[in-house]
């Protein structure tokens, strides 16, 4: 019996993504049922692994002009691919995809990971009128796409309250899949030369520089504290000043991209990290979420700080996993220091709800009942 085809396809995400390839990806090879096609942003080329096959889809940096051409090459790829069912990560994709759903007749499932409007109003380094304009052309292609697409995945459970009209949807949380490294829990950070890691999507409003100020502020009362920045800054005017902002700091280990990095690297910088840095600012576009890399940290047992917010503390405490901490406060660095000394770190329960795990069955299910229904 041939494998039935499925694509996953998005235009910035790499092609080992932590949620198509990793969490979608690996779930759907497990199953032995499928071919697996992950197109996406190639940053450098991938081998086709059993059961699935990686197609480049764009190469050049995020404005580039080539960017306008993505959607011609998704269609292409389809008609060589012809899957079953297409899972799209991001709206400006919908159109391409739809056209060839009604030339190929596959379904189309809609990956809703951002609320990408309300992201442009808000994250966004666009002003005004162009803000504005870029915010109504996401709506409207997402809205003239929704009466044919014939399902929804939301990526938070926030969402069904964001995107009010769509009802036929199912939500699968960024929970962490990977190799579970524990340490010893329970466990208590002592020692003064602390290993703080800013990784992941860098933006301003993520609070990268409110993080970097911090914790120069903490080195006034320990020096032997350190730095590691990983991660990506899609915007260039904010890449360059984060730059700016580290350069000839021999406390501050940084490794600032323009590209996505390999999810591996991010992997492997947890297990060198004390503790985890989630400064994000507390605006509509963040506070409603839970970050995926709250979730890392819960299920690789990485004690965290965090901005304020409802949701994340009430986590972070039935874990005993994480400490809040108003980044943008410059008074306050000795008691929370003094605190990250004294708290026993992971001392409850174990994690499992971080886990993709808790996840799995049901998405597979989702994809199942999708292909016995064509």
């Amino acid at each position: 019996m041939q494998p039935v085809k499925i694509a996953i396809a998005s235009v910035l995400k790499p092609l080992k993504d932590s949620r198509s390839y990793y969490k979608f990806g690996l779930s759907l090879r497990e199953t032995n049922k499928y071919q697996i096609n992950i197109i996406g942003f190639c940053s450098k080329k991938e081998r086709d692994e059993k059961s699935i096959k990686f197609h480049p889809l764009f190469y050049k940096n995020r404005n580039s002009i080539s960017r306008f051409a993505a959607g011609f090459r998704l269609l292409k790829l389809l008609i060589k691919i012809k899957p079953k069912i297409l899972i799209v990560t991001t709206y400006e994709l919908l159109p391409y995809a739809l056209l060839g759903k009604f030339l190929l007749k596959y379904k189309v499932i809609y990956d809703i990971q951002e609320n990408y409007s309300l992201n442009i109003k808000y994250n966004n380094g666009k002003y005004g009128i162009e803000k504005s304009f870029f915010a109504g052309i996401v709506k409207l292609i997402e809205s003239s796409s929704r009466p044919f697409i014939d399902h929804f995945i939301f990526a938070e459970k926030c969402y069904p309250n964001e995107f009010h009209a769509i009802k036929n949807f199912t939500i699968f949380e960024n929970k962490y899949q990977g190799p579970i490294t524990q340490g010893s829990k329970p466990f208590k950070i002592e020692a003064d030369a602390i290993q703080f890691l800013l990784c992941g999507t860098l933006a301003e409003v993520y609070g990268g520089i409110d993080a970097i100020l911090w914790f120069e502020n903490i080195l006034k009362i320990n020096p032997y504290a350190r730095l590691k920045i990983l991660g990506h800054a899609p915007l260039e005017g904010f890449r360059n000043k984060l730059r700016d902002l580290v350069r000839d700091k021999p406390y501050i280990h940084a490794c600032i991209e323009d590209k996505p990095l390999d999810y591996t690297l991010i992997l492997e910088a947890y297990k060198a990290a004390d503790l985890i840095l989630l400064p994000y600012h507390q605006i509509k576009s963040i506070s409603p979420k839970i970050p995926s890399k709250l979730y890392e940290c819960l299920a690789l047992n990485k004690a965290f700080l965090f901005s304020p917010n409802t949701a994340w503390k009430s986590l972070a405490e039935k874990y005993g996993a994480g400490i809040e901490v108003d980044f943008q406060n410059p008074n306050d660095h000795q008691s929370v220091l003094q605190f990250i000394k004294s708290k026993v770190f992971y001392d409850k329960f174990t994690a499992q709800e971080a886990l993709w795990e808790t996840e799995k069955e049901k998405f597979l299910d989702l994809i199942d009942n999708h292909i016995t229904s064509t």
